[in-house]
């Protein structure tokens, strides 16, 4: 992972985070050093207010409240988060229509469609969803 070529501009998943938070997560330790990598080579990164919302979510249902709560306040410090504005949630939504899995999530297109409009096609996720849509993972074993 050290020696990779990263973009200068990464997508984080709301999965990412969990994973980074939550040390019973099978991605728990590679989620912790892409996370260094990232802030070591000063990575711009960026997500969206859907993917901040179930990251503090499902850290807060199983790590606990106060992991959860401390996330939510040090993902901005880092982070740009993007809230999405009618027409993108339009395209998330035509975007969705379109997934052939019912495990799909709808986070997962909107994340898509801002990345689409900030030029990004690599996210930092352990989710198939994306290159099953033609994204990179940066977190892929």
């Amino acid at each position: 992972m050290q020696n990779i070529n990263i973009p200068p501009k990464i997508f984080i998943d709301a999965d990412a985070y969990v994973a980074i938070a939550d040390n019973k997560d099978s991605n728990h330790k590679l989620a912790i050093i892409i996370a260094k990598i990232l802030v070591k080579k000063n990575i711009t990164t960026f997500t969206s207010n859907f993917a901040f919302g179930e990251a503090v979510t499902v850290v807060s249902q199983k790590v606990d409240l106060e992991t959860a709560s401390r996330m939510g306040y040090d993902i901005p410090k880092g982070v740009t988060i993007i809230d999405i504005d009618n027409l993108q949630r339009e395209k998330a939504l035509e975007r969705f229509s379109k997934q052939t899995s019912k495990n799909t999530r709808f986070t997962d297109m909107v994340n898509m469609v801002l990345m689409d409009e900030l030029g990004i096609t690599t996210i930092f996720s352990f989710d198939k969803h994306y290159p099953q849509n033609g994204y990179k993972l940066l977190g892929e074993k």
